[in-house]
C-alpha cells in the first residue's frame, strides 16, 4: 500500500486573496437573488468555480468577469463604478451603519428607531 504524497505543486485556489472585483461579484450575483449552483448553470462553470471567484482563489479575467456580467444582465460600466466605488454597494452602507447603532447610547437609539418607524 503506497503512503499518500505530499503535494508540493502551488495552485492558485490554495491562496485567498479578496480582490474588490471578488466582491462586486458577489454582491451583483446575491442582489439578482442567484445561487452559486444557479449561476454556475448559467455560465456554463461549476458552481465551485464560482465559488472560487467570488473567494479570490482565482485570479478574474475580463472574460470570466463578462461571462458573470452577461449572466447577471449588468454591464462593464456599473461593474467598473462599483469597483472604483463611484456607486456605493448598500452591503458597505449596511455594515457602516450597523457600526454607527453599535457605538449609539440607549436614548440616541429610541430616537432612530422611532425615526425609521415613520419609513
Amino acid at each position: 500500500m503506497k503512503a499518500k504524497q505530499k503535494r508540493n505543486r502551488y495552485r492558485r485556489s490554495d491562496t485567498k486573496i479578496v480582490t474588490k472585483e471578488a466582491k462586486v461579484l458577489n454582491f451583483l450575483r446575491e442582489s439578482r437573488r442567484l445561487s452559486m449552483r444557479k449561476v454556475g448553470k448559467l455560465i456554463g462553470l461549476s458552481d465551485t468555480f464560482v465559488s472560487h471567484c467570488e473567494q479570490g482563489r482565482i485570479d478574474l479575467t475580463a472574460g470570466v468577469i463578462a461571462k458573470f456580467l452577461h449572466a447577471y444582465g449588468y454591464d462593464y460600466g456599473h461593474f467598473q463604478k462599483l469597483v472604483l466605488g463611484q456607486i456605493e454597494m448598500p452591503q458597505d452602507l449596511l455594515e457602516e451603519c450597523l457600526g454607527l447603532l453599535k457605538k449609539m447610547s440607549e436614548d440616541k437609539l429610541k430616537t432612530v428607531k422611532t425615526i425609521l418607524q415613520t419609513f
